[in-house]
């Protein structure tokens, strides 16, 4: 299974409250054009924030390096970036779409960190003989003086975006860019905007989980950071499920942000909840194998929504060893429920909606139940005031 193969559709937050879009008014978005010298120095100290773990998540090969440096050398017109500036950091900036091309400008003038930092030329098609070279030899080679002077004075048009009012807006925006054929994740903007120790131990767990690897059919960190993002959600719904108020993007924010403020607190239960889906990664693979897991007939997508419900359950230890007690019970559940109308319904559409998010987890935890012979709780779907919903839950046992 390759990448490209993956389901990660991004799902479709409920329509934008009035108060958000009347905020979005607020907002100052205007462009210019910055030299690549200009850009560089913005990156070297330190205004335009490149952490470093983005660096391990390189997602363009040295042949595309190469290309994107040949481009500039050339003059040829350059994607736009989009950058937003730091709540209460004049000067600072996130980058919304573009990182791809700062870092290899970084790499490539020897200002990066990691193997691939100072790298030589490679795949020029126009420019051949600048193959093999590096940064630092162009600079010591009085003759390349033009080919120097043409790769800093190149402009990059550059879209800065200021006095937003919340990662609503920037969220919009982001999913909203022009991106080409490779389509962005929003775990990208909250890995910037949700600093914190839990931010950082997650990018590191997801990197080194061979769980998340096996889901995802990769050997090597996603560069769209969908890694970290599904480990997020897991703990989402298994930490903060009944203050789900069906806008998913809002909700693991905010399971960030909580999780960095407690994280002297939680550190060791939320180990221990990701060892729990590792055991339940365990299960379902044993269950199904790894070409059926979260997937529906016929089609090789792992579907989010389908792993939402299977390892809610499956990383409760109880409930995991009643499944792998009984296999075949269980994987003749997933195909009724996969026939079922309500439940394909709440894994294909609206599916950050309250709805459809109860729906798939109640209607294949009901199912368990019965075909398990199990006794557990399940989530319950609560009326509130003005027509709102919450889902309540309280464990399982």
């Amino acid at each position: 299974m390759s990448d490209v193969d993956l389901e990660f559709v991004e799902e479709e937050d409920a329509v934008l409250e009035a108060r958000d879009v009347a905020a979005f008014s607020d907002a100052v978005l205007y462009s210019s054009d910055w030299t690549v010298q200009t850009v560089i120095s913005q990156l070297i100290n330190g205004n335009i924030d490149m952490n470093p773990r983005f660096q391990r998540r390189d997602a363009w090969s040295p042949g595309g390096k190469g290309r994107f440096i040949e481009s500039v050398i050339l003059g040829f017109p350059i994607p736009q970036i989009v950058l937003a500036e730091k709540k209460g950091q004049r000067g600072q900036f996130i980058v919304l779409d573009g990182k791809q091309r700062l870092l290899t400008l970084l790499q490539f003038t020897g200002n990066a960190q990691g193997p691939k930092n100072a790298f030589r030329l490679s795949g020029l098609e126009v420019r051949d003989d600048l193959n093999r070279k590096t940064f630092t030899q162009l600079e010591r080679d009085p003759s390349r003086r033009d080919d120097l002077n043409a790769f800093f004075n190149n402009t990059i048009r550059t879209v800065v975006i200021r006095n937003w009012p919340n990662t609503s807006f920037l969220h919009t925006v982001f999913l909203r860019l022009n991106t080409g054929s490779v389509k962005l994740s929003p775990q990208e903007l909250r890995q910037a905007m949700v600093p914190g120790p839990f931010s950082d131990f997650i990018d590191d767990t997801a990197l080194a989980s061979t769980h998340v690897q096996l889901l995802m059919g990769r050997t090597t960190p996603d560069p769209r950071m969908r890694d970290v993002e599904l480990l997020v959600r897991y703990l989402g719904f298994r930490r903060f499920l009944p203050v789900y108020a069906g806008r998913m993007k809002e909700f693991l924010d905010q399971t960030c942000f909580t999780l960095n403020g407690d994280w002297p607190i939680v550190e060791q239960a939320v180990a221990n909840d990701l060892l729990q889906f590792d055991a339940g990664v365990d299960a379902l693979v044993e269950i199904f194998g790894p070409e059926r897991l979260a997937r529906k007939p016929g089609s090789s997508s792992f579907n989010r929504a389908i792993f939402d419900a299977l390892i809610f359950y499956a990383a409760d230890p109880v409930i995991r060893v009643a499944m792998i007690a009984s296999p075949d019970a269980v994987r003749d559940l997933y195909s009724q429920k996969l026939d079922d109308l309500e439940f394909s319904e709440s894994v294909e559409s609206d599916t950050a909606g309250i709805p459809h998010t109860y729906d798939r987890i109640f209607l294949w935890g009901f199912g368990l139940k019965t075909a398990l012979n199990a006794d557990f709780h399940l989530p319950a779907l609560e009326q509130r005031a003005e027509a709102t919903m919450r889902i309540t839950f309280n464990g399982f046992h």
